[in-house]
C-alpha cells in the first residue's frame, strides 16, 4: 500500500472514530472497520498499525478511554452511576477489561484518576 493512500485511509479512518463514534459499538470488529473502509481486513489491520502503532483493539480503547476520562472529569462523583456503567456506555463489555485498558493507557485506575483531576 502507497504511504498517500494509507495516510488517506488514516485521515478517514479519524473522521469516523471521532464523528461517528465507532468506539462506543461493543461489538466492533476489524472486519467492521474494513467494510467502512472499503478495504480488505489486512489492509485495516495494516493502517492501524503502521500509522498509529497500535493493534487494532489498543486503537480502540485508546478513543474508549478518552471518553471515559472525558465522563470521569464532568461531575461524575455527584452522579448515581457507577464506573461500571461509564465503562459500559465507552464501549467496554466489562468492568475488568475496562480498568486492564484504563491502567495500560494512563498508567492508573479511573478512581485515582477522578481523584487527580477533581
Amino acid at each position: 500500500m502507497s504511504e498517500s493512500f494509507s495516510l488517506e485511509l488514516k485521515n478517514k479512518l479519524e473522521h469516523l472514530m471521532s464523528s461517528e463514534k465507532l468506539y462506543l459499538r461493543h461489538e466492533l470488529r476489524l472486519d467492521d472497520i474494513a467494510e467502512l473502509l472499503d478495504i480488505s481486513r489486512h489492509h485495516a489491520s495494516q493502517v492501524i498499525n503502521e500509522n498509529f502503532n497500535l493493534n487494532f483493539y489498543d486503537f480502540v480503547n485508546a478513543y474508549r478511554i478518552e471518553e471515559a476520562k472525558a465522563k470521569l472529569c464532568s461531575g461524575f462523583e455527584n452522579s448515581s452511576e457507577s464506573i461500571s456503567d461509564i465503562a459500559y456506555q465507552c464501549g467496554f463489555n466489562n468492568r475488568v477489561s475496562f480498568y486492564k485498558a484504563f491502567k495500560k493507557i494512563t498508567h492508573t485506575t479511573p478512581t485515582e484518576f477522578m481523584i487527580r483531576a477533581a
